[in-house]
């Protein structure tokens, strides 16, 4: 049997927090590679609820030597920095040491921008630092040279403010899934949004 194994970092977002059925976006995204390519994926889910870029960047490299056969990683992850909010160059050199470490261990990284917040009492002060996050993301991919999955759009999944339900899952999935297929094709854009 032929596997792949994709490595999915991030926090309760990519945990799957509030997903109706107990999935997140890596079983979905999983499930959608495994039926388009007729092989078998399997997206192993580094998502901590709560956590920061600062609380990644603390077990990424371990993460990362600990799943060497992975050779495609996504990265979402900010959502909780916008509590503090976290000062734009700490998230941007945390961002940045992920990135480098997932290049270093021979993972292609893929980075989401963030999606929005709706109010929340947790987020209520700073939900536009999602924005201020994003465009930093956007600037680094063309410094380091990665690709870019747009989730600016996704408000309308939000099931509590913050979170996804499956139909979010689904969705971040299939943008993910569509980045990952043409991973090498030299007419690939470095952005895909909402079809």
């Amino acid at each position: 049997m032929i596997w792949n194994e994709i490595l999915c970092l991030g926090d309760s977002l990519t945990y799957g927090a509030r997903d109706e059925y107990g999935r997140s976006f890596p079983a979905e995204l999983a499930k959608q590679l495994s039926e388009k390519t007729k092989e078998f994926y399997t997206c192993h889910n580094y998502g901590i609820n709560g956590e920061t870029s600062s609380d990644l960047l603390r077990r990424v490299w371990n993460i990362l030597k600990s799943n060497r056969s992975c050779k495609i990683g996504t990265l979402l992850i900010g959502t909780n920095d916008t509590k503090l909010p976290m000062p734009l160059e700490v998230y941007e050199d945390n961002i940045r040491q992920i990135i480098l470490s997932m290049k270093a261990n021979g993972v292609k990284p893929i980075v989401a921008t963030l999606p929005p917040l709706k109010f929340s009492p947790y987020y209520a002060e700073n939900r536009h630092y999602t924005q201020i996050y994003s465009q930093k993301i956007r600037e680094m991919s063309e410094t380091y040279k990665f690709k870019i999955c747009e989730l600016e759009d996704m408000g309308e999944y939000l099931v509590d403010g913050v979170h996804f339900g499956n139909a979010g899952s689904v969705e971040i999935a299939s943008r993910f899934c569509s980045i990952i297929l043409n991973l090498g094709s030299p007419s690939t854009s470095t952005k895909i949004k909402k079809k």
